[in-house]
């Protein structure tokens, strides 16, 4: 190899690495572009307003103002979710008499599917339809997430996977008004 190509193919090689940079550093700001953080313990509840399928009526989360709010998001693919279910329902009946209240958001389905599985578990606590901008809103990344807020409607506790009764029911008690 010449000096000339020599040094020819090292300036083309420095200018494909160069190109090849930025076109990774654009790809992986495109990728996080819009992503909120994820809500943890002690910040604001994001606001939001979404439908009850039962129902029809809207839930604005600043109206349960005064009231502890259990938020959670589920998909009815998701076994974990599942198997929550019940137990959301049973604590429903449990807490609405303590001012606390359940509501499920569901991660962009569609109301047939999400109709039939309430339908299914004889879900009767609010069931939400989000089209992915509240999960957004609450930076989750993975199903189920479950945010306790209380009454203030600060962010008392996160959890990311399955709840069991036992802690269910503590975690509901610390949002009791």
């Amino acid at each position: 190899m010449t000096p000339i190509r020599k040094r020819r193919f090292i300036v083309r090689l420095t200018v494909l690495v160069l190109l090849a940079g930025l076109v990774l550093t654009a790809c992986w700001q495109l990728l996080g572009e819009g992503k909120a953080e994820k809500v943890e313990a002690g910040q604001q509840a994001p606001e939001f307003t979404l439908t009850d399928m039962q129902s029809g009526q809207e839930f604005k989360l600043s109206d349960m103002r005064g009231k502890g709010v259990l938020v959670n998001f589920w998909a009815t693919y998701c076994e974990p979710c599942k198997q929550e279910m019940p137990l959301f329902e049973e604590a429903s009946h449990t807490y609405e008499n303590k001012d606390v209240i359940l509501a499920a958001v569901n991660v962009d389905e569609s109301s047939v599917v999400i109709d039939r599985f309430r339908k299914q578990y004889d879900l009767t606590f609010p069931i939400l339809q989000d089209n992915g901008q509240v999960m957004e809103a609450y930076g989750v990344d993975a199903l189920p997430a479950t945010f306790f807020i209380s009454a203030d409607g600060t962010v008392s506790r996160t959890v990311y996977g399955p709840l069991e009764t036992e802690r269910l029911e503590e975690y509901l008690d610390e949002i009791v008004p």
